[in-house]
């Protein structure tokens, strides 16, 4: 037991160590400004390349926004309240799509839903229309994210320098209650070319009946297409090729904010934020994302190894092998077994008889309260005709036929079994049948 102790308090202080070292080793790491080198697009976060304030204003608006978690196979199994209308995917994405997502994406968009791609390069196989119509992506300013002026997003005159603002092509839903947009000076474009009916496969098996329409571009320049509204079986695809318009950093210029409540309209529908490709969702340890940054997770490893030992060692021999305790065999069960097989093999009748019968005679007379040792053979059986009513004479043949095998009468094994039978018989009437003690 003292053993136990002393392990047991030798862990607890091993843990304790380990979690002071932990602490006292661990060093807050500088959290890295955001960047357009490295954006991170989520509607958690609010530094500037993130999407918080543009779900900020969609809540605060009346609109149904949520951040969806999930694979987009559980956008065409979701009951009608929870299918959403609207789903938007902000690049940079952390976790790429693939195929199955893009296929099962493209199959709820061709089934009435509205895709918001805000990306200057969208992921491989979401840049599509219908079949007879062909979207590319071209970003000439890829390589001026490492410029030193546009290292700062949160910096909107570097950022927006020598980029005039957007005004709409032609009206629509989009450019309702918009005057002009501010891109940044990172903004690609889209070129819309026409091809022939048929020559994309993955379209043709995700959208029975492809339509003709061509894609409606929203805003545009001189040389760049800015919004582009693109049809997919009976939903749209609608491509901004800068997500610096609707980051923390951009949405408040001009009217961005607008063009951002614009893109999700939809009459009481929900708009879905992709979170799930963001590295957020079903996937992730929530355990581990909590604490990650913390000394939590290294303590909780290393406490699982130091236990995992211990159990490893508590099933390991480091000694001799220690012999099995020897059982004890001296209970009473075993030992009358053991005096009744010596009996009957040896054939003592006489001495069985003689334990059977003094015990018969102890509690008889302890229970006439008479003197064991001289009350006679026919005052028990008087005593007994007298209780019971069995004829004294025939009790007393039977004590008296006892009383001369123990004194060396010979007899035999049905001879004993019978008179066992009799004086067993005798206690059952007189009240004397042994019982077994209640356990508490």
């Amino acid at each position: 037991m003292k053993q136990k102790i002393f392990i047991l308090g030798f862990l607890i202080l091993l843990v304790a160590v380990l979690a002071g070292l932990n602490a006292a080793s661990y060093t807050q790491k500088e959290k890295t400004p955001d960047s357009e080198i490295a954006p991170n697009r989520s509607t958690f976060n609010t530094g500037a390349t993130g999407t918080q304030a543009y779900f900020s204003l969609l809540s605060e608006t009346g609109r149904k926004a949520m951040r969806w978690q999930q694979p987009p196979a559980a956008l065409l199994t979701a009951s009608a309240n929870a299918r959403p209308a609207v789903f938007v995917i902000t690049g940079n994405i952390k976790r790429a799509f693939s195929e199955p997502d893009t296929v099962q994406l493209l199959r709820w968009v061709s089934e009435g839903g509205r895709l918001v791609i805000i990306d200057r390069e969208p992921p491989d196989g979401l840049a599509v229309t219908t079949a007879s119509w062909k979207i590319e992506f071209k970003d000439e300013a890829k390589l001026d994210i490492f410029n030193v002026d546009l290292s700062d997003p949160s910096d909107q005159t570097k950022m927006t320098a020598d980029t005039p603002a957007i005004k709409p092509v032609q009206p629509g839903i989009f450019s309702s209650s918009v005057n002009a947009v501010q891109p940044s000076r990172l903004a690609s474009t889209v070129n819309i070319k026409r091809i022939a009916p048929g020559k994309d496969e993955r379209i043709s098996s995700t959208v029975e009946s492809p339509t003709d329409i061509a894609p409606l571009v929203h805003f545009a320049t001189a040389n760049k297409n800015l919004v582009v509204e693109a049809p997919f079986g009976s939903g749209k695809i609608v491509f901004v090729t800068d997500p610096y318009i609707l980051s923390n950093a951009g949405i408040a210029i001009a009217d961005n904010a607008q063009l951002g409540v614009n893109l999700v309209a939809t009459a009481g529908g929900l708009i879905a934020f992709d979170e799930y490709h963001q590295g957020y969702g079903i996937d992730n340890n929530r355990f581990i994302q909590f604490f990650a940054g913390t000394p939590v997770v290294a303590i909780f490893i290393q406490a699982v190894v130091l236990i995992g030992f211990i159990f490893y060692s508590q099933s390991r021999r480091f000694a001799r092998p220690v012999p099995e305790a020897e059982p004890d065999r001296l209970s009473k069960l075993e030992y009358v077994a053991a005096m009744a097989e010596l009996q009957s093999r040896t054939r003592a009748y006489d001495l069985a008889v003689e334990n059977i019968y003094n015990e018969f005679r102890r509690r008889a007379a302890r229970l006439f309260g008479l003197e064991i040792h001289q009350a006679t053979s026919r005052e028990l059986a008087i005593r007994i005709a007298e209780r019971t009513g069995i004829d004294h004479i025939q009790t007393e043949t039977t004590l008296f036929k006892c009383e001369e095998i123990i004194r060396g009468e010979p007899t035999n094994k049905k001879q004993v079994v019978l008179l066992t039978g009799e004086l067993r018989e005798i206690e059952r009437k007189v009240g004397l049948t042994r019982t077994r003690r209640a356990t508490k």
